[in-house]
């Protein structure tokens, strides 16, 4: 999906939106103030994206005005979504102040934090947590809006991908979860994936999880023979979604990638760019931090919980010595950065 404002003009605003389909319609839902207050659809041509072979007609701009929206110069907290897929267009702040960076939290976790994605993202004129949801050219887009220098964005993304924008004004945070824990995570996931209607897993994600899922569907995770031997015969389509993926984010550009012991030092590279690192059992407290980036409260952050449930099957994982080897790559890079974020001997 490509979009973008092209004037905001208070009494009058233009902008347009290729849609992924080649041959949709796209329309746009308009709120003000959390309130919904219009659905539109693009009515204008746009003959350089036909012409580009990106929309089949290239009637893929809109125009709200007075007209066709009463009161739209004095709409001053005014929402726009595209309709089908609920991503937001733009964001107007009025006299609000807004943080004044282009923040992204690279997300590490199958199950993400939206709490906090939620917490941060109220503070800026632009927001768009869960990138992964939407592909590889929405993403892309979100992180090349024009004219706006206040964007927090969040995702599972390879950071490979979008390694260009880490030089063009883009802070990385992200918190490493611990890898046994995180593998017991997708366990559960997968487990329950083929029954269980899951919002965070994206259409796209559904298909490259669908082999895992069908395999994991039928393991009695409490069973720690029977997990056992499901990790030792599980096919390399199934390996891969549990194999280190913290490295594989850090250092490869699809799923289909593998790692091995030479892309950790990589992995560090990349990490070292980043504003702030947390670590589940490290020494830094990263909710504190990330708030006190922004100059924001810490009083009502959320901080990353964990179940019970996940801690005992995280357990099971750490006596298996499959799970220590699919792992290898993210325990290596966790421990390094456990080290890397002591406090020097003289400070103790």
């Amino acid at each position: 999906m490509l979009f973008s404002i092209e004037a905001d003009h208070g009494h009058i605003l233009t902008g347009y939106l290729v849609p992924d389909g080649f041959s949709d319609e796209p329309s746009i839902r308009v709120a003000n103030d959390g309130q919904e207050v219009g659905h539109f659809q693009c009515s204008q041509s746009r003959p350089v994206i036909a012409e580009a072979g990106r929309h089949e007609t290239g009637i893929v701009g809109f125009m709200l005005d007075e007209r066709v929206l009463p009161g739209l110069s004095t709409m001053h907290m005014l929402e726009i979504y595209e309709a089908k897929s609920g991503v937001l267009i733009y964001r107007r702040r009025g006299e609000q102040k807004c943080i004044q960076k282009k923040l992204l939290r690279l997300e590490f976790r199958m199950l993400p934090f939206i709490r906090f994605d939620r917490m941060f993202g109220q503070h800026f004129r632009y927001e768009l947590p869960a990138l992964e949801r939407f592909g590889h050219e929405t993403a892309t887009q979100a992180f090349q809006i024009y004219g706006i220098d206040s964007i927090y964005l969040s995702g599972r993304l390879y950071l490979r991908n979008f390694e260009m924008f880490l030089d063009k004004d883009f802070e990385v945070i992200g918190h490493l979860p611990d890898p046994y824990y995180e593998m017991a995570s997708r366990l559960a996931i997968l487990n329950r994936l083929s029954q269980t209607a899951m919002p965070f897993i994206s259409d796209r994600d559904r298909l490259i999880l669908a082999p895992a899922a069908e395999y994991f569907s039928q393991v009695p995770l409490e069973d720690e023979k029977k997990l056992k031997k499901a990790l030792q015969q599980a096919q390399p389509k199934v390996r891969d979604i549990l194999v280190s993926p913290t490295t594989r984010q850090l250092v490869c550009t699809s799923h289909d990638q593998r790692t091995s012991r030479r892309d950790v030092a990589p992995a560090i590279d990349y990490l070292s760019r980043f504003s702030i690192v947390g670590q589940d059992g490290g020494a830094l407290d990263f909710e504190r931090l990330s708030a006190e980036m922004i100059g924001i409260s810490t009083e009502a952050l959320p901080s990353y919980g964990r179940h019970s449930v996940l801690e005992t099957l995280a357990d099971r994982l750490r006596d298996m010595p499959v799970a220590e080897t699919m792992l290898e790559e993210d325990l290596i890079l966790h421990h390094y950065v456990r080290e890397a974020a002591k406090p020097p001997a003289s400070a103790v």
